[in-house]
């Protein structure tokens, strides 16, 4: 039997509704090394804290934080950033907040993304942009099969106000919570994936990205690595490297294990691997995001098992490095100053890590009450 995909409850959050853009504070003095924003869900709202990170991974609230403070129904929440922008979605719509030099945002622009959906009514999921920042996409879910299938909706960014044009959409697979997962991009900026399980067993999502930004979806059918003990499905997000390398994490049957696959996309982005049952690592994480590094070198696996890092190597198989790092682990993301940040929740909030590829070395805790997603901007 297949295993069934859920989205986390974690995304979901019922309140009820008014939005409320406060005042902001003067600048901070220091340069830090990044700025952290964190959805935050309180007893009766849900809010937008910015951080500033110092070289150790430290995290200090900016001046002006919160950033934005909602009370709405019933409302997926998520984030996406370009070096001057972040990005916010509710059910509809997509707030565009300018990031100033101090870490201040301030909103500039919004657009009912779900009037662009196909069936007109359907919830956004999730955010990511194309590596280059210029094209930002949704992922949408409909509520049911007969109000259509899910998509992905691309939008181009005006890099001056922050608005949002539609530039069209491509299907994405209809299984149970699929938009919640994120399509890797390649280091080329061309294909994006993500493998899947549904009813029919294994898919894939493999889109073209065009030069006006849009998407393409093609077929693929890269070969799974067998296994005497059953049935591997992927589970999860993909990551993909700087170069042309997908992490794919594997899970075994139902019950696991989970191990990690690598594959390589040739130039017409069809994917291989030499991944075998023998050389694939396991993971103690079932994840929900997993992120590699800016530098390529080590891949971040999060998810409700905890956190746990692996050497990544290219083409060649995935290594274990790191031992479980924290119990919980609801989104993740790397700096480019050897940082990883998550929001573990509980009494534990944020939680960073300064790693390498040699050691590692854990920041302070940060109390929030209930950090749910993140974005984190190099500085």
């Amino acid at each position: 039997m297949k295993p069934s995909v859920k989205f986390p409850a974690l995304l979901i959050v019922a309140l009820c509704a008014t939005v409320t853009f406060p005042q902001f504070a003067s600048a901070q003095t220091a340069t830090p090394n990044a700025y952290v924003y964190v959805i935050n869900r309180l007893p009766n709202s849900v809010e937008l804290d910015g951080l500033s990170a110092d070289s150790t991974g430290g995290l200090t609230p900016l001046p002006g934080s919160p950033f934005w403070t909602s009370t709405t129904a019933s409302v997926y929440r998520t984030l996406a950033h370009s070096a001057n922008w972040l990005f916010l979605a509710d059910d509809f719509k997509i707030y565009s907040f300018s990031i100033a030099s101090n870490g201040t945002l301030t909103l500039k622009s919004s657009i009912n993304a779900g009037q662009f959906a196909p069936s007109g009514s359907d919830r956004i999921l999730a955010l990511f942009l194309d590596r280059t920042w210029s094209t930002l996409y949704a992922t949408e879910y409909a509520d049911s099969p007969q109000q259509g299938p899910n998509a992905i909706l691309a939008f181009k960014k005006n890099g001056t106000t922050g608005a949002l044009t539609y530039l069209g959409s491509t299907d994405y697979p209809n299984f149970q919570y699929s938009p919640g997962y994120i399509p890797a991009f390649l280091g080329n900026n061309q294909y994006a994936y993500n493998g899947y399980c549904d009813g029919a067993g294994v898919g894939w999502f493999a889109g073209h990205r065009n030069s006006d930004g849009t998407l393409d979806r093609f077929p693929i059918n890269p070969p799974i690595p067998s296994n005497p003990n059953g049935t591997y499905c992927p589970y999860g997000d993909d990551a993909a490297d700087p170069a042309n390398n997908l992490a794919v994490a594997l899970l075994l049957g139902q019950n696991g294990p989970l191990q990690l696959a690598v594959y390589t996309a040739d130039s017409s982005g069809n994917l291989m691997t030499n991944s075998t049952a023998a050389n694939m690592p396991t993971s103690a994480v079932r994840p929900f995001r997993m992120a590699v590094s800016p530098a390529g070198n080590l891949l971040a696996v999060c998810g409700g098992g905890g956190l746990q890092v692996f050497h990544f190597n290219g083409s060649n198989p995935i290594t274990p490095y790191t031992k479980r790092l924290a119990e919980g682990c609801r989104d993740l993301a790397w700096d480019t100053h050897n940082h990883l940040y998550i929001t573990e929740g509980g009494s534990k909030g944020m939680r960073a890590w300064r790693i390498t590829p040699n050691f590692w070395t854990a920041a302070p805790p940060y109390p929030l009450s209930s950090p749910y997603l993140l974005a984190v901007v190099s500085k």
